[in-house]
């Protein structure tokens, strides 16, 4: 058992005692979770409006909700309060390779129990316990969303599974989403996001600051037990302007492990021949800013990702993302904070590197996105890539909205037109070993009946390999829950 298991473990014990002695009270929990596009659409919607300070971080700290929000305004993926407990199954065919903010199945099947608990606003958690079937991965039981968090002043320290999603794309995001899943971590999260109190920094906006660091397990021989560092920062200068700068790195692979390692990391030295020796290099390094552009009066905006490969090591403070990637899209969305409604979106991703690029020396560079020299696995983890599902070498164009109904339904609706592995040089590339063209349709809809929460999708793929033969997969999958108190 790893040390990092251990701690999952140590944390679902604590959470098991607590339980019991917790369950009358209905405090809400640390952090709404990542997963939920309704939640998010009204998240968004307050924020907009200047009642929520920032959303573009997932998961968020529920005290940066309204006071009266904050048991009442969460996701039906995890317990909204510490009275809240109850059990889970879902079951897929051929689960979605494209994979979104919501956190739909990966696996066939899976069951499960989960609960919360608080003691007000200084300490909660999640226990979220699952057994899969035929898991893609080998690993039948899971403490995925599984975390136990303690607010120490303004931050809250915790330690878990949570999923994570980092920007303000909707069908994904460059450095960090929740297409892999959630690996056992330490956090440290800025509690509330109030600006600085003093004058010569409150012109920041509302802040946070959220960094982690985790391990990457079972990996392969040859990387043992290599760690996954993750630093993001988003301020709102502007009441309708939220920007956000991230940072991850794999490193701690086999025996370059020591504190003087990690200080390389947080100084972005990691150009090898250029500002550090192949030798020395402390690992791979992933760089992202972003940006949300809310267009005033109008329930419109316009965001933009940028994320490099490796970064100008000249400004360790303010870094320049090279070799980079984009994400760019535009949404629209209607007022109304009941039934009738909506949200939609367009948005484009081109994850080759270089190819659309801030720095004129950088070039278009095949085979370059979520792969190193170094760790030979990729920016992957449990076979999945950490960043956007569309892996390196892709173009997509996506065009997506949800609509509440007045049955209180939510229904979700997403069209791609891309091409995957456009050079054919990632042969493990799961969409496809060789160039292909993709079109790609997916519906679902979140409901309520007899007490049971429903979620049910149906969607298409086609794929069609460059010389080859095309070939169309139906994607089904069903999920239901029951809460009890």
């Amino acid at each position: 058992m790893t040390r990092w298991k251990c701690v999952t473990v140590s944390a679902a014990a604590v959470l098991v005692g607590l339980l019991g002695a917790l369950s009358a009270l209905a405090d809400a929990l640390p952090f709404l979770p990542a997963g939920d596009a309704r939640l998010r659409h009204f998240v968004e919607i307050e924020s907009d409006n200047g009642d929520i300070a920032l959303g573009t971080t997932w998961p968020i700290s529920t005290l940066d909700l309204p006071p009266a929000e904050r048991a009442t305004l969460h996701s039906s993926l995890q317990p909204g309060t510490s009275a809240d407990a109850g059990w889970f199954v879902s079951g897929a065919v051929h689960p979605d390779p494209i994979r979104t903010f919501d956190d739909t199945p990966r696996d066939k099947a899976e069951i499960g129990l989960r609960a919360g608990w608080a003691a007000g606003d200084y300490a909660g958690g999640v226990i979220r316990l699952s057994y899969v079937l035929q898991p893609t991965d080998g690993m039948h039981y899971r403490f995925d969303d599984t975390y136990v968090a303690w607010r120490l002043g303004n931050w809250w320290v915790s330690a878990g599974q949570q999923q994570r999603w980092w920007g303000p794309g909707w069908d994904g995001s460059l450095i960090l989403s929740n297409n892999a899943r959630p690996m056992p971590s330490i956090s440290l999260d800025r509690a509330s996001s109030e600006p600085f109190a003093t004058k010569w920094l409150s012109w920041i906006g509302p802040w946070r600051l959220t960094t982690f660091m985790g391990e990457e397990q079972h990996v392969s021989a040859k990387f043992p037990h290599p760690l996954f560092w993750g630093l993001r920062v988003t301020a709102k200068p502007l009441r309708d302007l939220e920007i956000g700068l991230s940072r991850t790195a794999q490193w701690c692979y086999v025996h370059v492990c020591r504190l003087h390692t990690f200080e390389d990391v947080l100084l972005g030295k990691d150009n090898a021949g250029s500002n550090i020796a192949v030798s020395q290099q402390p690992g791979n390094q992933e760089l992202d800013w972003d940006l949300r552009w809310h267009l005033g009066t109008w329930p419109s905006a316009v965001y933009w990702q940028i994320q490099g490969e490796t970064a100008d090591g000249r400004y360790p403070l303010f870094p320049r993302p090279r070799q980079t990637t984009n994400l760019i899209g535009a949404e629209l969305w209607s007022r109304g904070s009941i039934a009738g409604s909506w949200r939609t979106f367009v948005e484009w991703t081109d994850t080759t590197c270089g190819e659309l690029s801030t720095a004129k020396s950088d070039t278009p560079t095949p085979g370059c996105a979520y792969s190193n020299n170094l760790i030979t696995f990729g920016y992957y983890y449990r076979d999945r890539v950490i960043g956007h599902s569309l892996q390196g070498d892709g173009h997509l164009l996506t065009l997506g909205g949800l609509y509440i109904d007045a049955h209180d339904r939510t229904w979700d609706l997403r069209l791609r037109k891309g091409t995957v592995n456009r050079f054919g040089l990632s042969d493990v590339n799961t969409l496809s070993p060789v160039k292909a063209s993709l079109w790609s349709f997916e519906g679902k809809v979140d409901s309520e009946w007899r007490g049971l929460v429903i979620s049910a999708g149906i969607g298409a793929e086609r794929i069609n390999p460059i010389g080859g033969s095309a070939a169309t997969t139906a994607n089904l999958f069903l999920s239901i829950s029951s809460p009890w108190r």
